[in-house]
């Protein structure tokens, strides 16, 4: 039966001496320096405490002695997020680093899909691999009444998780506490619909288990049934955007409890295992189709979008400025040897995926090229990776263009030391991505900026990369950005579609739920975590 109420559990500790452990803040940042800072960069980071933790028992110790000594804790995975979240500012750190086993394999009857059970810290690509080869042994077994791993390896079907964030360094309890997407969020959506499961130790050193459906508010409230005391959780009545999310807890009146620990950055509890489900890995035919002009680019994606038949995996965008770039790195990288047949009047592309049969192979390709040649373009503009080299190197392709512009970066910041790009984040509404697009470029040629434009154009959310040159530059940037940020929520969209806000965007968050939706989500943390434990600075100030 649902209710809005959940019992906390006591789970024994473990001795504190034998948790692995660094202490002192010049040892850590001598020995462990990689563990106070993450990919955004941000200087400045220290601790006084570097924990790594095997089980959940060693977290609960962990949070009950540093909770006493009121000492804040910063929660660590892969420290791939570029805002901010995992850099500590004084206190412990808790490393999921040696949190990695897969605990088991299930089979839920009701939705008849299979699901893994696995800790935080293991990644997503090791996490791929694991169910890709099959690696399940009898022990993994989580049907106690039918062998599930048996039947799963005798399987025929390959099986994947599909949520494709690029970065598969990402741990996968990092990659829900950023409700994480990617790509494919087009159409497998972000982390949270592929959440099953999860156990959370709270500031109180107490501990949830959590399978969704169990536990569903009512009249606004969930309530936390723990020891001595219930405590009451009043959601916050914002509405949130109908575009891609990532930006603030995610609220809704009637919400399962699974979806408050699903992008809350870390700041009111510690998950320590998780149940994720997986699927049937389709066959799919990747495909790169090059336009002369933008805005055939972009009714191409919105011809894909709405026809149900071609059931597109993913759609990605790249501007006449990302080919430059690609061009820029052809003559040293021999995997980027084939821009060479690059159409000489591309300007655009869209890169995309399809799941076809050998049945059904040649009706796509007909279709293909009726919608081409309605945007100006022909299947004869469009490469596809029937085989995994022709695969990896349009991978190559992608990648490069994040790559080369950091590149450039970091060589400007030779002379300017505080230079840094500026990458949105930014979805909106489809109807209004037109709008969207038309402003950055507008914005950008009209101050003269170096930009970058590539993204994920099925969800409307493309990164718009603002390249400064000098630090006068960098502070007109952070002016545009802000424009951006407000016309992105004036347009049904998010601030912040998939990197979360992190201690980086906290003003972004202000612009899109106001001082009262922030402060509705302080009410939150404050009920949970009175203490502000747990990774103080993530989405807003206390």
């Amino acid at each position: 039966m649902t209710t809005n109420a959940i019992s906390t559990l006591n789970v024994e500790e473990s001795p504190f001496e034998g948790i692995e452990k660094v202490q002192g803040t010049e040892e850590i940042l001598s020995s462990n320096s990689d563990y106070i800072v993450d990919e955004s960069k941000i200087a400045g980071g220290s601790a006084e405490w570097l924990f790594f933790p095997k089980k959940e028992s060693e977290v609960v110790t962990i949070i009950n002695k540093m909770s006493q000594e009121k000492i804040p804790i910063t929660l660590s995975g892969g420290r791939t997020g570029i805002v901010g979240s995992a850099v500590p500012f004084g206190g412990a750190v808790i490393s999921t680093d040696k949190m990695t086993d897969v605990l088991g394999l299930g089979y839920d009857e009701s939705v008849g899909k299979y699901f893994v059970r696995i800790q935080p810290g293991i990644t997503l690509k090791d996490l791929e691999d694991f169910i890709r080869y099959k690696e399940f042994t009898d022990d993994h077994n989580l049907n106690l009444d039918d062998n599930i791993v048996q039947k799963f390896k005798q399987d025929s079907d390959n099986y994947l998780f599909p949520v494709d964030p690029t970065e598969m360094t990402a741990s996968v309890g990092g990659s829900i506490a950023a409700n994480a997407s990617g790509a494919r969020s087009f159409k497998y959506g972000a982390m949270r619909p592929w959440v099953r499961h999860l156990r959370v130790v709270l500031a109180s050193g107490e501990v949830i288990d959590l399978t969704r459906g169990e536990c569903k508010a009512e009249n606004g409230v969930f309530v936390f049934k723990k020891s001595g005391r219930d405590v009451e959780v009043k959601i916050p009545t914002y509405e949130m955007p109908k575009a891609k999310n990532a930006a603030g807890f995610f609220a809704a009146p009637d919400m399962d409890l699974v979806d408050l620990f699903i992008g809350n950055e870390g700041i009111i509890g510690m998950i320590t295992e998780v149940d994720l489900w997986i699927i049937k890995k389709p066959m799919g035919l990747p495909n790169v189709m090059f336009f002369t002009a933008e805005d055939d680019s972009l009714l191409f994606v919105e011809k894909l979008r709405d026809d149900p038949d071609l059931n597109v995996e993913y759609m990605e965008f790249f501007d006449e400025n990302s080919f430059e770039l690609l061009k820029s790195k052809q003559k040293t990288s021999p995997a980027l040897a084939n821009l060479a047949t690059i159409p000489s009047d591309a300007k655009t592309a869209i890169f995309f995926e399809i799941p076809y049969s050998e049945d059904t192979l040649e009706d796509i390709i007909v279709k293909l090229d009726e919608i081409a040649m309605d945007c100006n373009s022909s299947i004869d503009s469009c490469w596809s990776a029937f085989d995994e080299v022709e695969k990896e190197s349009f991978k190559a392709m992608r990648h490069a263009v994040p790559e080369t512009v950091n590149a450039i970066i970091a060589k400007r910041k030779n002379e300017y030391p505080g230079i840094h790009k500026l990458g949105t984040d930014m979805s909106v509404a489809h109807q209004h991505f037109r709008e969207m697009m038309k402003l950055y470029h507008d914005k950008m040629l009209e101050h003269g900026l170096e930009y970058v434009m590539w993204g994920h154009i099925g969800d409307s959310h493309v990164h718009l990369n603002i390249l400064p040159r000098n630090m006068d530059e960098l502070s007109l940037g952070k002016k545009l950005y802000k424009i951006f940020a407000e016309k992105a929520v004036e347009f049904g969209g998010s601030v912040s579609a998939e990197h979360g806000i992190g201690k980086i965007k906290i003003e972004y968050l202000l612009i899109m739920y106001g001082e009262e939706g922030v402060n509705q989500m302080r009410a939150v943390k404050q009920a949970l975590d009175p203490q502000a434990i747990f990774n103080r600075g993530n989405m807003f100030t206390l």
